[in-house]
């Protein structure tokens, strides 16, 4: 009688998923602890855990090392002394501690780290020390064996962060994040979030605050960490690189995979905000075990393209991550601006839009003072636009006009 239960336990762990071996550590501020979120179940992290535990059963354990109000100079490695002025690491928060927590493992690559710093201190600290911030523990992550994701920064308005240049900031301290660890190694929380006239979250994701993330938010932050496939699930073929690069105009995508059903295809999208996706081309998997793809977007759209894989084989469908590729072309075109000197009542931009955007259109003294400001919808196509300049004093001036992801024009005028 004694061997049935013994029998039962091996039965179990035989049927136990052997995957089961990943551990997730993630180090920041109060997104990462779950502000905005309620229940805290709710949480990007909390349903990360959920999925990948509970019901994938890959994940052994996420340990949380978040403190809200904790800016990048709290993550440094223990060992890391501060400049004067700057807070020095927390030894039992920092990348120092995820890595001990994670050490364990039997093979180092099975742990991830998530870097996930949205803002605090963003005002006081230059983008370069953020960087070097970034880059010091991301290194030390890597240094342990283990892989890593640098979340970007996220929108943010109230005090200080309503001024023009602070969002700007934001949005420079985003874009730095993913030209230095690339689209591979970030996960987007700010593109797609925002609202361009205001730089405000989203309504519909946003807690009212003007800082965090509604339950319904922390749900999209989790949908972008589980599309970035960061345990490499059961993909129908192994994704050796996936690399994009603009040359002469055109998106020059390339893939190379290692493909044993006959059946895999690979249908190439492009996106304007990494979450919307339109298929370009399909490509069916050669003959060959291990081949390189080659595309060629011949249009790609102004400014940002986004591009991923969606790949099929007979019994599913998984996507690749994905892939920012950065157009030269203008996607909003200043034809005409008079007069010039404005010596009318109304001042006529000309333009020509790509597609249809919403924007920012300013008129500001040569100093950089916004003399002006309205919200703006730019509609595919010509259009002109009809500005009051009357009550400007003479002088020097600038039209500035934003729109779409941070694309912007400048133009000068007299008065």
């Amino acid at each position: 009688m004694k061997r049935l239960p013994i029998l039962c336990l091996l039965l179990l762990a035989i049927q136990m998923p052997v995957s089961a071996q990943f551990r997730v550590a993630v180090i920041g501020s109060s997104t990462a602890g779950g502000t905005g979120a309620w229940p805290l179940d709710s949480s990007w992290v909390n349903r990360f855990n959920q999925y990948y535990k509970y019901k994938l059963h890959i994940v052994d354990s996420t340990h949380t090392l978040a403190v809200g109000g904790y800016a990048v100079y709290k993550g440094m490695p223990s060992s890391y002394v501060p400049p004067p002025n700057r807070e020095g690491p927390d030894h039992n928060k920092n990348v120092t501690k995820a890595n001990k927590v994670l050490a364990s493992l039997p093979l180092p690559y099975n742990a991830i780290v998530f870097v996930n710093y949205p803002s605090n201190k963003y005002e006081e600290y230059s983008i370069e020390e953020i960087m070097f911030c970034l880059q010091t523990i991301y290194d030390s992550v890597i240094k342990e064996g283990h892989q890593c994701y640098i979340i970007t920064a996220q929108p943010r308005t109230g005090g200080i962060w309503d001024q023009p240049a602070m969002k700007r900031k934001l949005g420079l301290i985003k874009d730095s994040i993913i030209n230095r660890f690339g689209v591979a190694r970030t996960i987007n929380f700010y593109d797609g979030l925002y609202n361009p006239a205001d730089s405000s979250i989203l309504q519909q994701f946003s807690s009212g605050d003007g800082i965090h993330y509604s339950n319904a938010g922390h749900r999209e932050l989790f949908e972008r960490v589980k599309a970035k496939n960061v345990f490499n699930l059961v993909l129908p073929v192994k994704l050796q690189s996936f690399t994009g690069d603009l040359k002469n105009g055109q998106s020059l995508l390339e893939w190379t995979a290692e493909c044993t059903d006959p059946n895999t295809s690979f249908i190439l999208q492009r996106s304007a905000d990494s979450k919307n996706f339109t298929t370009l081309k399909e490509q069916k998997a050669s003959g060959a075990t291990l081949a390189t793809y080659r595309v060629t977007d011949p249009d790609p759209l102004p400014g940002k393209n986004y591009y991923r894989l969606e790949i099929r084989e007979s019994s599913q469908t998984i996507y690749s991550n994905v892939l920012l590729v950065r157009s030269a072309k203008a996607g909003l075109v200043l034809n005409s601006l008079y007069p010039n000197p404005a010596n009318q009542p109304m001042l006529v931009a000309g333009l020509t839009a790509a597609q249809n955007y919403s924007g920012i259109v300013s008129i500001l003294s040569i100093s950089g003072v916004s003399m002006m400001s309205r919200d703006t919808q730019f509609k595919k196509g010509d259009m002109q636009l009809w500005l009051p300049v009357d009550f400007l004093p003479e002088g020097q001036y600038l039209l500035s006009i934003r729109y779409g992801d941070g694309q912007s024009i400048l133009r000068s005028f007299s008065k």
